[in-house]
């Protein structure tokens, strides 16, 4: 499995990662996470191999994640999509992308638990 996790925030994708790994531990997954610092850098690692899951923040600076969502649903379909993000502001947005769940920070252990289970 192919993990990507997005956000500007090194701390932010630091955190997911280490909770990632604690569920795919607890359920015996094999993933590989990778993490990009802006949408932009994320869409083209995605145009040149497919992500199975991928972690995108909403807010990152100059760019918006469901302008990301979007550009990304252009060329893959398939992709099962986490909104990670600090408000619940464009939860609607998400629905229009076909977004698996919608993680609003700060997230728990049990937050990541339930969403695997």
């Amino acid at each position: 499995m192919r993990i990507a996790i997005v956000d500007d925030i090194a701390s932010e994708r630091e955190q997911l990662s280490a909770g990632l790994g604690v569920q795919l531990a607890r359920l015996s997954l094999d993933a590989v996470i990778f993490e990009y610092a802006s949408g932009s850098d994320f869409l083209t690692a995605a145009g040149k191999e497919r992500f199975d899951l991928v972690f995108l923040d909403i807010y990152m600076g100059n760019e918006n994640g469901v302008d990301t969502a979007q550009a990304l649903r252009r060329f893959d379909a398939d992709c099962m999509l986490v909104f990670t993000t600090i408000s619940t502001d464009h939860a609607l947005d998400g629905f229009r992308v076909r977004a698996f769940h919608y993680l609003v920070k700060p997230y728990t252990e049990a937050d990541l638990a339930a969403l695997f289970d």
